[in-house]
């Protein structure tokens, strides 16, 4: 027995492929800012399950992909307005509006609502729980239940939307020393132009959400 010997079997040194790696383009609709869908690496059955992790965007990058998405999207929203004046736009709902109009933009990705993209901003009644750059034309914002009252002049005002069905429209405008954005939406009032310019002060929001991707 002290002459015999292990012998450790010989392992193949040829490369092991463990998949492609991540698609780290922007793609965005993602947006209004910017909508952009998130790459996900495939896993195999035969693999253990890669640990998860979350990308983020740079104020730059966020710039960046508004320049490439979002001013075309506010483009598009635009001339689906004026196109709304003769005609119905998408089938006449939130979505349907907000979809059309990213049908017009290539760039734009199309993530199934509720998750238009990117989130940059969020607001829980007067409490801002994220912000990761301005509010930008082209941008999509959701609101949810929201209830709104403040002051306009000398006059009080109230306003409830999003109440059931969210109210999700794309930014056309925004001015940050008044919190007040300007968005393209689906008009649900028979005998009106299908799509409607609406404003909202966030600052006056007094219960509900509010998300801009």
């Amino acid at each position: 027995m002290s002459s015999s010997q292990w012998e450790l079997p010989s392992i193949p040194t040829s490369s092991i492929d463990f998949g492609g790696g991540i698609d780290t383009s922007f793609s965005t609709f993602d947006g209004a800012s910017p909508s952009t869908a998130l790459p996900i690496r495939p896993q195999s059955s035969q693999q253990p399950p890669a640990r998860s992790t979350e990308i983020h965007y740079s104020a730059d990058e966020l710039v960046a992909i508004w320049g490439r998405v979002g001013v075309q999207l506010c483009e598009a929203a635009t001339q689906l307005y004026e196109k709304s004046k003769k005609s119905l736009v998408g089938d006449g709902t939130y979505n349907g509006f907000v979809m059309a109009a990213l049908d017009e933009v290539p760039n734009a990705a199309r993530n199934p609502p509720p998750a238009w993209g990117y989130l940059v901003y969020s607001q829980s009644a007067a409490s801002v729980q994220k912000r990761l750059s301005d509010i930008m034309p082209g941008d999509i914002v959701v609101l949810f239940d929201a209830k709104l009252k403040g002051h306009k002049g000398l006059a009080t005002y109230t306003q409830a939307v999003g109440a059931g069905e969210p109210l999700v429209g794309i930014v056309s405008e925004f001015e940050p020393k008044k919190s007040k954005i300007r968005v393209f939406q689906a008009n649900q009032h028979v005998g009106h132009q299908t799509v409607e310019a609406a404003s909202y002060r966030l600052e006056d929001l007094k219960s509900g959400i509010v998300k801009v991707s």
